[in-house]
């Protein structure tokens, strides 16, 4: 930053003001919705507003396809909010019929919630279809939209979800530190809210926003000032562009891995540009073993995400961010020392993890 700047001066007032108009520009949601910042990470988001808009006589039906679907069911159930889910393999999305089915036969069920781009594969849920099917029912949307917001194009006029929850620090490419909610004016003048923590009472946050245009506690300015300067160079690219040019990234990554027996997990019409999950079932068979070619990268400052996914044997690589135009390439020709041909077809026979030593890693 630039310059110190006050969190209740006129000239933070104004940049939080902008930083919401920006967010709204984005979602295509003026007139129609808000925008509630929260200090704290996109799950501190995700939980301020399960608990703002669900109260005790109201019951969730949950969309299930990867951890952060299993993240929000966790959230309800730590919280005393009633449920019922619906789970899908990983590598499919949500059945719309069967949603809209079992909307349809239980009243008593109040909020859809799913997730937009599921991490755990990057598969992409139908984000329309899902919201169509719960307002025809009457139904409050909240949907985790983090790793998609910025990325992946949003429309609230035609979209009208109810909750769409976001962060600075996916594809907004901002440092972590504050996420938001976009929520839906009709949703927030019911004048209620059902939150039992103060930190997380999206409700109030909102009251104070729009009486006093402060945040009721001192925000991280640092982090606001780069969030608005990350969402003013958003909007000189364009969502477009930016879901171009990951899949430039995603399309590099896929064609040049191929050879060495890495593929997707997800048929291609579900991959969304924000990551790949990769299989490689010849070399790649459990923790220890995704450590070792995780480390044999790293020593070359090449990083992927960190875990091996062990329900469906994949590994991630994210598509997004300030890549530069030869991260790809380093990539693969990393892989390239690492595993031999396809032809060979000995990759756990010749690079098992006990025949890996330090010297190897380091090369």
């Amino acid at each position: 930053m630039l310059f110190d700047i006050g969190s209740r001066d006129a000239a933070f007032k104004r940049i939080t003001q902008e930083i919401r108009d920006q967010i709204l520009t984005i979602a295509q949601a003026h007139g129609s919705h808000t925008v509630i910042p929260i200090q704290g990470s996109g799950t501190f988001a995700v939980e301020a507003a399960l608990t703002t808009f669900i109260g005790r006589g109201d019951k969730a039906l949950v969309c299930i396809n990867g951890q952060y679907g299993e993240r929000i069911l966790t959230m309800l159930r730590r919280n005393g909010l009633a449920f019922e889910t619906l789970v899908t393999p990983v590598t499919e999305v949500p059945d719309v019929a069967l949603v809209a089915d079992r909307l349809a036969t239980d009243p008593e069920i109040t909020h859809l919630c799913f997730v937009h781009c599921e991490t755990t594969t990057g598969i992409l849920n139908p984000f329309s279809a899902l919201i169509n099917v719960a307002r025809a029912n009457g139904v409050v949307t909240i949907v985790d939209s983090m790793s998609a917001f910025g990325g992946i194009a949003v429309n609230a006029q035609t979209d009208r979800f109810d909750v769409l929850i976001s962060s600075g620090n996916k594809c907004l490419e901002a440092p972590p530190g504050l996420a938001f909610a976009i929520v839906a004016n009709t949703l927030l003048n019911r004048k209620s809210t059902h939150a039992t923590t103060y930190s997380l009472d999206l409700y109030d946050q909102w009251l104070s926003f729009e009486r006093s245009g402060e945040w009721r506690t001192t925000p991280p300015t640092h982090i606001a000032q780069a969030l608005h300067r990350a969402l003013s160079e958003h909007s000189m690219e364009g969502t477009e562009a930016r879901w171009a040019r990951y899949d430039r990234v995603r399309e590099r990554l896929t064609k040049g891995l191929r050879p060495f027996g890495i593929t997707p997990i997800l048929r291609q019409e579900l991959q969304s540009p924000i990551c790949l999950a990769l299989q490689a079932k010849h070399w790649i068979s459990d923790q220890e073993s995704f450590e070792y070619f995780y480390n044999f990268l790293a020593a070359d400052q090449i990083y992927i995400y960190a875990k091996l996914h062990a329900p469906s044997q994949t590994f991630r690589i994210g598509c997004i961010g300030q890549i530069q135009d030869d991260w790809p390439d380093r990539l693969i020709d990393r892989v390239e020392r690492f595993a031999p041909t396809v032809a060979r077809r000995d990759f756990s026979r010749k690079f098992a993890c006990s025949s890996l030593s330090r010297e190897q890693i380091n090369a």
